[in-house]
């Protein structure tokens, strides 16, 4: 008999109809293993070594009693949990707890019969780098839960934790509070024309963006200086100065990954990120998706294969580029390079999973990774700079200038290419939620503009100064603050919605119409961990750079017992001076 262990009891069936009768398929349920959560650190330090004091469970103490029983009577022991760093760290535990047997690490990226019977062919061993990479995380993350969080009892007796990462998300949450805060509305007119070339219709809109040869922006303050303004171009010539038009070309957006699939189905379909791991979770169980925990946009060429041939039974051939489109990925572990999230069935499909949150974000996925190997669009771009009173100022050089520019931008779609089965908002979704929250004033593109020639006489058809008021920057919502997180190197994507979660449940940050506030308990726990903590876990930059020797950790190009001793006596250095009373790390290693 063989013994595949999973993580999930949702994963047994399906795994087992795909093995058959030799094989025996049970779960783990999860964690067995973890330091533990009452007591002292659980983690010691001596001569340069780190001794992690790992106990069982006790919920799982019946489950490794049966896995201990089974495992007692297989020839052979497959570990296949998750294909990360925690499912490798689990894999490890359960061997641990398990005893001495003939252990073969097994990794399935998708819950499918081809899936599941290649990789049993093709096991490895246990990934020592793996694993010493989560040991690390989890204890940087004890170390500083546990020395950091009882120095904010000088804050408040509701000031319940600190961590790594779920402190950088709080302090960026309250410093956009404080900026919000101190911002104070300022009216401003912006000056609007519309314009004609006789016999050349259509009219357009354009916007004074240079006065006397300087950049004016929107910041023109003085009301009655606009008024005079508007009244005295209404007496002046108007030429154009410029027109340029250029093809632009627009590439589909890559498949998703952890992170931009938590971004996007907030922003699309309104699903915070703790849920979106959730339906995420099933699918993947299920075998509809790739493994839901990455951050490559890497496709199989057998994916490759089925999009390319969906799109040439499905769309005309102008649609399907002469070659497979990759996407760069970011991710820098050869170990952890996963598929980006696709369907493994595309060919079912958007539908195929139904009504409902999990086939609305089924559909997403699929459309994604269909559109990612479409043809690029293409748009033809327009821009009209208009001369008001040209050749009336004298620059300093004592050229003639025009008093003032107005430009005009159009946009018209040449070629809809992808954008045809994913919309034109698949891209950037919160580059645009954020400029429509941030009130500006740049409208979106006209559609087609007349093309003209430098010097073409202008009908001046209305001129109006427009009062608008600045806006303080938007806050964050969970989408959003993700999206910064990444963006700054701090946590993994894996991890994000854990992150939002403990900040909301500690009362630290407060959900508004998906708004995100930092409480008064959360600013006060912020300006505490940035007045004692400054130089270490509170900055995005050092948490960054942390980031970046847990990744070094697990290909094997640094020693976590070193990077974690360093980063913990850091800590209990910056702790002593909060007034922490007592060294959670005695016995004290030599510094290296």
């Amino acid at each position: 008999m063989k013994l595949v262990i999973v993580e999930s009891p949702n994963k047994v069936a399906k795994i087992k109809s795909f093995l058959g009768s030799d094989y025996r398929v049970a779960a783990s349920f999860g964690h067995v293993r973890d330091l533990p959560s009452t007591g002292d650190l659980a983690v010691k330090f001596e001569g340069g070594n780190i001794f992690p004091a790992y106990a069982a469970l006790e919920r799982s103490a019946r489950r490794i009693k049966e896995l201990r029983e089974l495992a007692g009577k297989a020839d052979e022991v497959f570990l296949a949990t998750d294909p990360d760093r925690e499912g490798e760290a689990i894999a490890w535990h359960v061997s641990r707890l398990l005893g001495e047997q003939n252990y073969r690490r097994v990794v399935f990226h998708s819950i499918t019969k081809a899936e599941v019977r290649k990789a049993m062919e093709n096991t490895r061993p246990l990934d020592a780098h793996l694993i010493d990479a989560q040991q690390a995380r989890r204890v940087l993350d004890r170390v500083v839960g546990w020395v950091v969080s009882p120095t904010l009892r000088k804050v408040s007796k509701d000031a319940r934790s600190a961590g790594r990462v779920q402190s950088v998300a709080l302090r960026l949450v309250a410093e956009r509070e404080k900026e919000i805060g101190k911002h104070r509305a300022v009216d401003y007119f912006v000056l609007a024309a519309r314009l004609e070339k006789s016999g050349a219709p259509p009219p357009f809109a354009a916007r004074l963006i240079t006065w006397k040869s300087h950049p004016l922006g929107q910041r023109l303050r003085d009301p009655a200086l606009a008024e005079r303004t508007v009244a005295w171009a209404k007496t002046v010539p108007w030429r154009v100065l410029s027109c340029d038009r250029r093809d632009a070309s627009r590439n589909a957006p890559p498949p998703f990954t952890t992170a931009t699939i938590q971004q996007a189905a907030s922003v699309r379909l309104g699903l915070n990120p703790d849920a979106t791991m959730r339906l995420l979770q099933s699918l993947f169980e299920d075998g509809t998706i790739t493994y839901h925990r990455t951050d490559s946009t890497a496709l199989s060429p057998e994916a490759l294969a089925d999009a390319r041939a969906l799109i040439a039974r499905e769309f005309p051939p102008e649609y399907l580029p002469k070659s497979a489109v990759v996407h760069a990925t970011k991710a820098a572990n050869a170990q952890e390079a996963h598929e980006a999230i696709r369907p493994t069935r595309p060919q079912t499909g958007p539908d195929a999973q139904g009504p409902g949150d999990a086939g609305r974000l089924y559909r997403l996925i699929w459309q994604r990774f269909i559109a990612c190997q479409m043809t690029p669009g293409r748009d033809q771009i327009t821009t009209i700079d208009v001369a008001c009173a040209p050749d009336s100022w004298k620059a300093p050089k004592g050229d003639s200038a025009p008093m003032g520019v107005f430009q005009a931008k159009g946009k018209v779609t040449l070629f809809d290419g992808w954008r045809k089965l994913a919309g034109d908002d698949a891209t950037e979704e919160l580059k645009k939620k954020g400029k429509k929250d941030e009130g500006s004033d740049d409208d979106e593109s006209e559609g087609e503009l007349p093309m003209l020639d430098a010097g073409d006489a202008l009908n001046l058809l209305d001129i109006a100064a427009l009062k608008r008021s600045s806006k303080p920057p938007p806050r964050f919502t969970q989408a959003s603050l993700i999206k910064r997180l990444e963006a700054e190197g701090v946590g993994r994507p894996s991890t994000y919605a854990a992150t939002m979660r403990v900040i909301l449940e500690r009362g630290y940050v407060k959900e508004d119409g998906r708004k995100l506030r930092a409480t008064d308990l959360g600013r006060a726990v912020t300006d505490f961990l940035v007045r004692h903590y400054t130089g270490n876990f509170i900055d995005t930059d050092y948490t960054a750079r942390l980031e970046d020797a847990l990744d070094k950790i697990a290909r094997g190009e640094a020693s976590w017992e070193k990077v974690v001793t360093e980063a913990s006596f850091a800590v209990v250095e910056l702790a002593r001076g909060a007034g922490l009373w007592y060294d959670p790390l005695s016995p004290r290693p030599p510094r290296s």
